[in-house]
């Protein structure tokens, strides 16, 4: 016989309800974070300017803390000649350069799409046309970008019209780096004071480890690249290819992003110096591997050490990452951050990794002889 079902007590409710409950702190944690979300898309471009300044301060830090100890100078006084120092170099470097450089790369980019057709006439060049098809594409976005600069007069109006923020973008940088340089000694003793003797000694050898391994990169990267730079103008000028100090520049800049820079500028050097013939273009190939061995094996060494020292794909990594959220300046200050990330992490790591080598040390010590 089936059985009865069992009885329901019927204070029982067969309904289920869900409710969720939130706490103040929890709801004050959320609108905090709303606001600070606000607050950084409202800021972004003031952000970004101390965010660079604060990156010149690092790498002008190690500068002036040994221009301090060598002449016993001020802090302050030290970090006002060392910008001015810079400021009036670069004033100089671009009053000598700017004028012609600007001309050479007007020309070249409004020349583009027929540098883009001696190219696709070139012997060289011809059959792979024929097959893949590239040139069509190349020509017409060459012709895209030439028909994209402007006339010489509304070039020099729309400069004008931009001049002012210009010039006070620049003179925020100056002055933020400048009081950042001066505050940076402050700023880290208040921060190692309200840490314990332990914490405080293991602060301030990130802090120096850090600002020495950003400073020497930062440094070391713009030497190599002003290298780089003169290296392919004089190869381009003596192998005949048009605009040289177009190309060292370009060259120069693009040398800048680390691991696939290089290459990119000697693909686009030995292409435009194609037309000139397969010889020259040869020697541009040969020049642009050469210089790419001497900076990877002798130039980075003697001069950055081993201030970067991580790997390959880290760095074509954070030059992606870097690049597609803050552009070229991204990609400039992946490498530098990515190697600072680097160092936190291992230092606070070193206990771990050391009681992770005592245990596999034991492990592997053979048994005591009873």
């Amino acid at each position: 016989m089936p059985s009865d079902p069992p009885a329901t007590d019927p204070r029982v409710s067969d309904s289920r309800h869900i409710s969720v409950s939130f706490s103040a702190r929890g709801l004050l944690a959320v609108g905090a974070a709303l606001v600070l979300g606000w607050a950084f898309v409202t800021a972004a471009s003031a952000i970004f300017v101390i965010a660079v300044s604060f990156f010149l301060a690092l790498v002008l830090d190690p500068p002036v803390t040994s221009l301090v100890k060598r002449t016993g100078m001020s802090r302050g006084r030290a970090a006002t000649l060392m910008v001015l120092g810079l400021v009036l170099a670069g004033l100089l470097i671009t009053l000598a350069l700017l004028i012609p450089l600007l001309r050479e790369l007007k020309d070249l980019v409004q020349s583009l799409p027929q540098i883009v057709a001696d190219i696709r006439a070139s012997d060289a060049f011809k059959s792979l046309d024929a097959r893949v098809d590239v040139g069509a594409d190349a020509q017409n976005h060459a012709a895209d970008i030439s028909a994209t600069v402007p006339d010489t007069l509304s070039a020099f109006v729309g400069l004008a019209g931009n001049v002012f923020g210009f010039f006070f973008l620049i003179f925020e940088l100056i002055f933020l780096t400048l009081f950042l340089l001066c505050d940076l000694p402050q700023f880290s003793d208040s921060i190692e004071g309200m840490l314990y003797p332990d914490s405080a000694r293991r602060y301030h050898g990130l802090r120096e480890q850090i600002t020495t391994t950003v400073s020497r990169y930062a440094v070391g990267a713009v030497l190599i690249g002003t290298i780089a730079g003169t290296v392919m103008g004089l190869t381009a000028w003596l192998v005949g290819a048009p605009y040289p100090l177009a190309l060292g520049l370009i060259a120069g800049l693009l040398d800048l992003i680390p691991q696939i820079g290089a290459t990119i500028a000697g693909i686009i050097l030995t292409l435009v110096t194609l037309p000139q013939g397969v010889p020259q273009a040869l020697i541009m190939i040969a020049v642009v591997l050469v210089y790419q061995q001497t900076e990877n094996y002798v130039l980075q060494p003697t001069i950055q050490g081993k201030a970067a020292a991580i790997s390959g794909f880290l760095v074509i990594a954070s030059v992606l990452v870097f690049g597609s959220l803050l552009g070229v300046v991204g990609a400039l200050f992946a490498v530098p951050f990515t190697a600072a990330a680097q160092i936190v992490l291992r230092e606070l790591t070193t206990e771990r990794r050391a009681r992770i080598a005592e245990a596999k040390a034991l492990e592997g010590a053979p048994a005591a002889a009873p």
